[in-house]
């Protein structure tokens, strides 16, 4: 067993998060054939009025246009994250959050959507895992307040 030494331990807190909204629509006209995985990402970010809490909104839209594009199905989620970032240097947070904390969130999001289209009776979707880094490199934004 490892003991994990407080100097290697995050100062970004994983909080809590929040499933915000969910949708579902069947397509039933799609016909059977093979479909390639059409996925959206994006996220929000906002920080507390007092400094000490960050909140990362990752919404994820699957099979946009179901009908339209011979999808089984369309789905959306949102889902809000809650972080402590009272110990964090200024000069640290833009990375925390659009790295650290959308990493932190994402197996979430991902878990909700395996759950959700196996309550459907579907197949489960499982989302392939993502590097954060470059989903959102041309999209690094300073938190808003």
């Amino acid at each position: 067993m490892i003991k994990i030494d407080n100097n290697i331990k995050s100062t970004l807190k994983f909080i809590d998060y929040v499933v915000d909204e969910s949708f579902y629509t069947t397509n039933k006209n799609f016909k059977e054939e093979p479909v390639q995985l059409d996925i959206k990402i994006g996220k929000e970010i906002s920080i507390s009025e007092k400094n000490d809490e960050l909140f990362v909104i990752l919404k994820c839209e699957i099979f946009e246009d179901a009908v339209k594009k011979n999808y089984p199905f369309s789905l959306s989620v949102k889902i809000t994250g809650i972080f402590g970032i009272s110990e964090i240097p200024e000069e640290n947070i833009n990375n925390l959050v659009n790295i650290n904390a959308v990493s932190i969130l994402f197996p979430y999001v991902r878990a909700l959507i395996s759950t959700l289209t196996a309550s459907f009776n579907v197949q489960p979707l499982i989302l392939p895992p993502i590097n954060v880094l470059k989903l959102f490199e041309n999209d690094i934004e300073e938190p808003s307040k």
